[in-house]
């Protein structure tokens, strides 16, 4: 689907990846990943057993939490060495990377994932949200809005090394190094009604406060190698430090 903005900028709806056209691109995914679908499975004596959603035999029109009796195929997507108990995994989102990774090394450009999530660390974050409020996630299927935090580590994973990583850094780390500061001051300096000034403190807070969304949210990118190390050398896929080469967001910001 194709239209035209307000400001006369054409515009394009794509419903897979695959039909976007290839070619230089930025790529921006906002609270994206987080509500892909997950297979979730759990470490018994036994092995790991994946979690399905069964029907209560006790009560008809209850859903309940289930392990399976046996190995699954989707469990070839924990890793050998995994060491937590309970693992949550998206394959889509493998996908996703996997095809993000490809165009950036062939055709140039970035991408940069803004979402919830942690850095192979977390176990059950599966959980729903109806009215901006916590929601039993088996009760009443398709009411609430179902998120499960994004794992970075299986994003880094899934770059298979054809691309730099770097991240994932908590928002108020990032929002710091672009320059939040500066900018506030700037648009304090600037606002005479004390109604705004107030505005501009308490969306700063918001945005800021570790215990709101200061470290709640986290920002993620995707690189080529060329625009840190300007060769094309293959780097390892869980490497995601920066190189000297500063990337915005991603380093200090320092004023010269």
């Amino acid at each position: 689907m194709k239209g035209i903005s307000k400001a006369g900028i054409p515009v394009s709806w794509y419903r897979d990846l695959q039909d976007v056209p290839k070619g230089y691109s930025f790529y921006l995914a906002h609270e994206f990943f987080d509500v892909l679908p997950v297979h979730k499975f759990q470490k018994t004596p036994h092995g790991w057993r994946e979690v399905f959603v069964d029907i209560d035999p006790q009560v008809s029109d209850k859903l309940r939490f289930v392990l399976a009796p046996c190995a699954t195929p989707a469990e070839a997507f924990i890793q050998c060495e995994e060491t937590r108990d309970h693992v949550e995994v998206c394959p889509d989102a493998g996908v996703i990377i996997q095809e993000l990774s490809q165009r950036i090394a062939l055709t140039g450009g970035a991408a940069l994932i803004a979402d919830y999530g942690h850095d192979g660390t977390k176990t059950d974050t599966f959980r729903g949200f109806c009215g901006h409020k916590l929601h039993d996630v088996l009760i009443a299927p398709g009411t609430a809005d179902l998120t499960a935090d994004v794992d970075f580590s299986y994003l880094r994973r899934m770059t298979q090394g054809k691309v730099t990583s770097l991240g994932p850094i908590k928002q108020q780390t990032f929002l710091k190094n672009m320059g939040i500061d500066v900018r506030l001051k700037v648009l304090l300096d600037k606002s005479e009604e004390p109604s705004i000034r107030q505005q501009l403190l308490q969306g700063y807070d918001m945005l800021m406060n570790p215990k709101k969304m200061g470290e709640r949210f986290n920002f993620f990118a995707l690189l080529s190698h060329q625009r840190l190390h300007g060769g094309s050398h293959q780097m390892n896929a869980c490497q995601s430090k920066p190189s000297a080469s500063p990337v915005a967001g991603f380093g200090e910001l320092v004023w010269r």
